[in-house]
């Protein structure tokens, strides 16, 4: 018997070994250094808290060039919904929840796309060599290095989740330190299957004696010129077939590691945020999915489908036997809607006898 059904739907982080696309918290939250709580010191906290919000809702820090969004920064503390003051360590911090909806609207009045909550895994492999014996070893999730508190500090403040191995002995009988050092990415991406992660990223740090790779280097470290030592950081990245690669110099690791994760995170942006640029706004398409077979489901993939950052509006249009056929409203084009599915681990796309994607826009849900 048929049925049919005509609704209208309005508009953690890591687990081990299976962290697939994450819902990142906290998108409009901020947390920034200040030295007192004088009016003068929390208008300018503000700002810094502003911008780093607005770096995060973006994914890619060319937001803070446009002079509508420098205008708006000023006004920082008009978008502020809550603020307090917190004390770690000795130091004191201003914290603030911005208003997500006028965020939202100034990053799309100004040109930009607004990155979703959901966002790509990423699985980061890094060996560091000791400038004192030349002996190398691999960072892992557990360790209570620097290294790992820089890299966490720089992926919460870009809104990314980024991710170490745990190095147990399934990870060990399959990667070594010298495969990661000698930048066998292929390698990597196969032995970082368990974790069920988009991107993997591989890295090595070490202090540069004169290695020619330097060439492409793209921090200044005229910063600290007074620091004898120069070191190195050469990444790899690979996100399905996509490949890149590079090398990044510095007076210091800090540094190296802060500007590895933001290029990292301006480079899924760049895959995954909305590109407005080009889109029709209001462009509809239909989404079929196979196997629907009770009003549950039929819930469930509505929401889901009207989560996502691309989507302002989703209607059920038919419904035969188990075959649920959607209307998705845009706001930006069908590559970004395609981009934002294929995070979410519950839409499978159909595929044909060869394994590949039908011509249509199939998916059935997986549980």
């Amino acid at each position: 018997m048929k049925k049919v059904w005509l609704l209208c739907i309005g508009c953690l982080y890591w687990v081990a070994l299976t962290l697939q696309a994450a819902m990142v918290p906290n998108l409009y939250d901020a947390r920034v250094p200040i030295a007192q709580q004088s009016p003068k010191a929390q208008q300018q906290a503000s700002r810094d808290a502003m911008r780093q919000v607005l770096v995060k809702v973006r994914g890619n820090r060319d937001i803070l060039d446009s002079q509508i969004i420098r205008n708006k920064v000023d006004d920082a503390q008009s978008f502020i919904r809550q603020y307090r003051f917190d004390n770690r360590e000795g130091q004191s911090y201003f914290v603030a929840t911005f208003d997500n909806e006028r965020i939202d609207e100034l990053v799309r009045s100004a040109g930009f796309p607004v990155w979703g909550s959901r966002r790509p895994s990423s699985l980061l492999w890094l060996a560091v060599e000791n400038p004192q014996n030349g002996e190398r070893s691999l960072l892992s999730e557990q360790s209570s290095s620097d290294h790992r508190k820089q890299i966490l500090d720089t992926v919460q403040m870009r809104g990314i989740a980024v991710h170490l191995p745990i190095l147990d002995l399934d990870d060990l009988s399959k990667i070594g330190v010298y495969d990661v050092w000698g930048r066998f990415i292929d390698s990597v991406v196969d032995a970082s299957s368990r974790y069920q992660v988009e991107a993997v990223l591989l890295a090595r740090l070490y202090v540069n004696r004169g290695n020619p790779e330097a060439e492409n280097a793209q921090v200044d470290s005229a910063a600290n010129s007074g620091q004898t030592m120069t070191w190195q950081l050469d990444w790899n990245f690979a996100l399905g077939q996509d490949r890149d690669a590079g090398s990044l110099t510095a007076d210091n690791t800090e540094q190296l590691l802060t500007a590895l994760m933001d290029l990292h995170a301006d480079k899924l942006a760049l895959r995954y945020a909305i590109n407005n640029e080009g889109a029709v706004q209001g462009n509809v398409v239909h989404l079929q999915f196979n196997n629907i077979n009770d009003l549950s489901l039929y819930v469930e993939v509505s929401k889901l489908l009207s989560s996502l950052s691309v989507v302002s509006q989703v209607n059920l249009v038919k419904q035969q036997d188990a075959i649920s056929t959607f209307a998705v409203r845009l706001l930006g084009s069908e590559q970004d809607l395609l981009n934002a599915i294929s995070l979410e681990r519950h839409f499978q796309r159909q595929t044909d006898q060869f394994g590949q994607p039908v011509d249509t826009l199939q998916y059935n849900w997986v549980p």
